[in-house]
């Protein structure tokens, strides 16, 4: 049951992720045709492609992150033995989880001090509202590696019998 309920999240997150994308490809095309065309374009393409891609960029490191395919420097562990690889497997994702959690904190504080001096960011939006994606990337970063840590690591990440 678990099992299902998490793959049926990891496909949203992918769909979401496919659907950004798509809209960002589709309003940049949209913005250039209508400049070469029409002399003209979209006053809040811009700012709403920058948002976009940071978006696009924060939920794209949170899905490197379920897949286990972000930045990771494993040369060390490598060479430890495996009881000692298991202690710096827990330790490099707990400290992922504090460094993103931290970011996530210090995101949320962002938002706090641009909800008190709002700007728009485009018509009737406020400018905090795209930046909720630091808190809630970030945020959701840690608790994937906090789950990580608390697992044992794949096969193949620790070599059985000594290093």
């Amino acid at each position: 049951m678990r099992e299902r309920w998490l793959q049926r999240l990891h496909r949203a997150e992918d769909l979401l992720l496919a659907i950004l994308l798509g809209s960002l490809l589709l309003l940049s095309v949209a913005q250039i045709a209508l400049r070469m065309f029409f002399d003209s374009g979209l006053d809040w393409a811009e700012p709403v492609s920058r948002a976009g891609v940071l978006w696009l960029a924060l939920l794209g490191a949170l899905g490197a992150t379920r897949a286990r395919k972000h930045i990771a420097i494993d040369a060390l562990p490598r060479v430890l033995p495996p009881a000692v690889q298991r202690v710096a497997w827990v330790l490099s994702h707990l400290s992922a989880a504090v460094i993103t959690g931290m970011l996530a904190w210090l995101g949320a504080g962002m938002v706090g001090l641009e909800q008190e001096a709002p700007v728009p960011f485009v018509a009737g939006i406020p400018s905090w509202l795209p930046m909720l994606v630091f808190p809630a990337g970030f945020g959701l970063m840690a608790l994937r590696f906090l789950l990580v840590a608390m697992t044992p690591p794949p096969p193949g990440t620790i070599e059985e019998g000594g290093a």
